[in-house]
This record gives structure tokens, C-alpha cells and sequence, in this order.
């Protein structure tokens, strides 16, 4: 049958899927990642990274897009995450198809790019355009910690995805 050389796709996604759910509820519940000198790691953009350095432009947009989804349900915002980790999931798996290797140095390259580019883009929009007391020392205090510290979590991204791309391919990937 035709939709069996697919399953170990659909497999994978399913996986990615929990995954994502599993790492919004472990970054947006108080307590369980501590923070450091009032600093949070916000492990979905790490994910989405990875996942999109293992997949296709489209599946890794909206893999971004359904952890950004579930970032902004618990931040109570309009769908700033879900608009740009859709964007990092696109661009970082362009980057891969076309320009760059898959390893773990390429991952920390569009970790620390990505983050600092969500970093910024959260305190122009967010913060100074609406007036809500943000400010360029924010960014180098509160989000250049948060920066560093999300950093952490891109190898241990990394090998999860690689771990679970290598256990359920398809015969032409």
C-alpha cells in the first residue's frame, strides 16, 4: 500500500509533535527549568531549529508555527512566536538544504542566530513600539542571559531530533 512508505514519517512527526508539547510545558511552567540571575531558557526556539535542520521548508515552518502557537497561549500574546518561529523553522532549513552541513557546530550557529534575532525582534516590537518599559539594557541584561542560557539547550536538541530523524526515515531520505 501506498501510505505505508510514509508511516515512519508520520511516526516522526508524531514524535516531533510531543515533543514540542513536551518541551512548551517544561518552558512555561514555573519552577521546573530554573531560572539563573532572573533569566529563562526558552527551549522551543533550540527545538524548532533542530527539527528544521532534519526536515523539509514547509513541515519545519509549521512545526515552528505549532510551538510558537503554544508559546503565545501561555504568554498571552497575538501570535508573535507562532509568526517567528515559523520564520526560523523556514529559514533554518533552507540554510541547511542549500548552504550549510547537518551538525552539531551548524546548530549552535543557527541556535545562537536565531535567538539573538528573536531576542531583538521581541524587544523592538514588543517592548519599545507598544511603550512597555522596555529598553536596549533589557536586552543585554535580561535577554542576553535568557540568550546564553537557551544555548544550553541546542546540543540536547540537536541529538534528540538527530536520534529521532535516524529512527524513523522513510526509504528515500
Amino acid at each position: 500500500m501506498h501510505y505505508d512508505n510514509n508511516r515512519p514519517k508520520y511516526i516522526r512527526y508524531a514524535i516531533y509533535t510531543a515533543v514540542i508539547v513536551f518541551a512548551a510545558v517544561l518552558q512555561n511552567s514555573l519552577n521546573i527549568i530554573p531560572e539563573i540571575f532572573g533569566a529563562r531558557a526558552f527551549i522551543l526556539l533550540p527545538l524548532c531549529v533542530c527539527i528544521a535542520m532534519f526536515e523539509r521548508e514547509i513541515a519545519s515552518a509549521v512545526f515552528g508555527a505549532v510551538a510558537g502557537v503554544l508559546w503565545d497561549v501561555s504568554a498571552g500574546q497575538d501570535g508573535f512566536n507562532a509568526f517567528v518561529l515559523l520564520l526560523i523553522g523556514a529559514v533554518c532549513s533552507l540554510l541547511i538544504s542549500h548552504f550549510m552541513r547537518r551538525n552539531v557546530l551548524t546548530a549552535a550557529v543557527l541556535g545562537a542566530g536565531s535567538i539573538a534575532v528573536y531576542n531583538i525582534l521581541y524587544v523592538l516590537i514588543n517592548l519599545m513600539a507598544q511603550g512597555s518599559g522596555g529598553s536596549v539594557k533589557e536586552l543585554f541584561v535580561f535577554y542576553l542571559l535568557s540568550g546564553i542560557y537557551t544555548m544550553i539547550f541546542v546540543p540536547v536538541g540537536y541529538f534528540l531530533v538527530s536520534y529521532i530523524h535516524e529512527n524513523h526515515k522513510t526509504a528515500d531520505e
